[in-house]
């Protein structure tokens, strides 16, 4: 059977598609992680938090709690604030680790949890479209299925650019002594003349300029 789908609607989906998109292409410093609970209390003093497997990094680990407790069927949106900024296109997979804070406590029922990145006036996006939800024991892992090795793999240069002019352009080049795990190799910087300096929407500029200058508050950071 074949699905029609009116022209009127395909603006709306050509959209959603480029969001994800954008989504998944620029990195982020900040995160929200919204955490629907079950019938279990979270009781006080569990650890939980969020870890983050990026391909060819060590695992990020950001608490979610600080000793407080969560009440059963309830629903929390935590801010978090990156110290390095994440590029969700490299990121393996997500879980949600949990170690109950009594010996006594039952396993912990996650309904939902999400992991939403910022996307601008369309609204937030999610972490490898995924949401996690099940059951975990008083100490483990809510992970999400294993990213495809092949969907990190770069495919042009595009794919591997940090959107910082200073340090060169990036190119995918998978075969290249130096590539990282994507493929991607690094840029060559800019070196700018004698008493110059490199910034980022300006290029070189002499560091008089920096007195005046003021940079695009939505430029990508350094």
């Amino acid at each position: 059977m074949k699905l029609h789908v009116p022209l009127s609607v395909w603006p709306m989906l050509l959209a959603c598609m480029l969001c994800a998109t954008i989504a998944e292409a620029v990195p982020v410093s900040r995160l929200e992680v919204r955490v629907v609970t079950g019938a279990q209390e979270l009781s006080a003093g569990s650890d939980l938090e969020l870890r983050i497997y990026e391909a060819g990094k060590s695992v990020r680990r950001l608490p979610l709690v600080h000793g407080e407790a969560w009440l059963p069927d309830s629903t929390h949106l935590i801010p978090l604030k990156l110290s390095d900024a994440l590029e969700p296109r490299n990121v393996v997979r997500f879980a949600l680790y949990y170690r109950a804070g009594s010996p006594l406590a039952p396993a912990w029922e996650v309904v939902a949890a999400d992991v939403e990145l910022p996307s601008g006036h369309e609204g937030p996006a999610r972490l490898l479209n995924a949401t996690l939800s099940g059951v975990i024991s008083k100490q483990g892992e809510l992970a999400t299925a294993e990213r495809d090795q092949a969907a990190l793999a770069c495919s042009n240069d595009a794919d591997c650019d940090d959107h910082r002019a200073c340090n060169g352009k990036e190119r995918c080049a998978p075969h290249t002594a130096g590539a990282d795990s994507r493929g991607c190799v690094k840029g060559t910087p800019v070196v700018c003349p004698v008493n110059q300096v490199c910034g980022e929407g300006v290029g070189c500029h002499g560091t008089d300029a920096l007195k005046t200058f003021t940079p695009d508050p939505t430029a990508p950071k350094p």
